[in-house]
């Protein structure tokens, strides 16, 4: 056998036909030639993203409902190939001293990045942010929002945030509503770590475990809250330490009216959800409402989720104490929760719970 060179055979042409170009061996990608990559990481999510809105236009709800589980799931571990690839091509144009080339390749590295850390990361944390509150009493308080057990969370994040409640020092856990995200499993089995929570919790429902929108879950929600003994307060009044907490129903389910008060003369605080609800307090005493709904805008982008916000709720709240005028001064604690609807992700707005030390 024979082993040729193909470059001596191409110097050999040359040189015996000067007019005759020799073959120029190209630098090809071990496995995949480069404008093969730019195609999969410049066109490949713009195609994945039509191909998601076609299915959920077209498709019928069951399979509407399998396309968004799977593809805002599972399936978005495929960017960390993305990234990888992505990396592999900024290395060959930086090589190449292709420089827009390479920030294109850079870009997509960081939003592969920032995509897996929404969807994967931040969702999974737990924040324990602390804020003074003036009430006229001593009271510490874990409030907590928007859990949103179902579609994509399930009884291990229920595990998770009683684990964190139960390493707090405090009074009594509120919850400011949205326990539910469309579950497909029964409630109990979702919400059962709740039966190992050490403090006394109060709830009121939200506007997704009202039906607004959602399935009627309402009445299995208390039954399944009243197991694990949570005190569904909505429409009635409840004694913590000297402060008397008044619950509202969900402001989209036309349910945030305010309860009869056992005594007006303690410090009065309002749980409900819909944040909007501040304004049934004006001819109340009732000085201090505590709510969620909002997720802190879930997506935080600087100054583009506030704007967003503002058309969301009335009162242009995003997270954290504001003061309104409902018929006199009101203080209105919102908490950014802690679950995620729509996209199930987080970005810059972690999941929290809020401790109030109240004084």
């Amino acid at each position: 056998m024979i082993l040729v060179d193909a470059h001596a055979e191409a110097r050999a042409i040359k040189v015996a036909n000067p007019s005759h170009p020799a073959p120029i061996a190209k630098d090809h990608p071990p496995f995949m030639h480069k404008s093969m990559i730019r195609f999969v990481l410049f066109y490949g999510p713009i195609i994945a993203l039509i191909t998601f809105v076609a299915v959920m236009l077209i498709a019928p709800r069951d399979i509407k409902i399998l396309a968004y589980r799977h593809c805002l799931g599972g399936l978005l571990w495929l960017f960390v190939p993305y990234v990888l690839l992505a990396f592999v091509q900024m290395r060959l144009e930086l090589k190449r001293r292709a420089w827009l080339g390479a920030t294109g390749a850079a870009l997509a590295i960081g939003f592969g990045l920032v995509l897996l850390y929404a969807r994967f990361i931040e969702p999974e944390r737990i924040v324990i942010r602390e804020t003074q509150l003036s009430i006229g009493a001593p009271l510490r308080i874990a409030l907590i929002a928007d859990v949103h057990i179902g579609f994509f969370q399930d009884e291990r994040r229920t595990q998770q945030i009683v684990d964190a409640l139960n390493r707090l020092d405090v009074d009594v856990v509120a919850v400011a509503g949205d326990w539910t995200y469309e579950p497909t499993r029964p409630l109990g089995e979702l919400l059962a770590p709740l039966s190992g929570l050490r403090h006394r919790m109060i709830s009121v429902p939200g506007n997704h475990d009202e039906e607004q929108p959602g399935p009627p879950l309402a009445v299995e929600l208390r039954e399944t809250l009243l197991r694990y003994k949570v005190e569904p307060v909505e429409g009635k009044s409840v004694i913590v330490k000297g402060v008397e907490f008044v619950g509202m129903g969900d402001r989209w389910a036309k349910k945030d009216w305010i309860p009869p008060l056992i005594d007006d003369r303690k410090p009065l605080i309002a749980l409900a959800h819909n944040p909007d609800s501040y304004v049934r307090l004006a001819g109340t005493s009732i000085g201090t409402m505590l709510a969620g709904h909002t997720h802190g805008g879930q997506i935080n982008i600087p100054w583009l989720t506030a704007w967003a916000l503002t058309g969301a709720t009335k009162g242009a709240f995003k997270r954290g104490l504001y003061e309104r005028d409902a018929a006199g001064p009101r203080q209105v604690f919102v908490t950014a929760g802690l679950g995620t609807v729509g996209l199930p992700m987080r970005l810059f707005q972690p999941p929290v719970i809020d401790v109030l030390i109240c004084k």
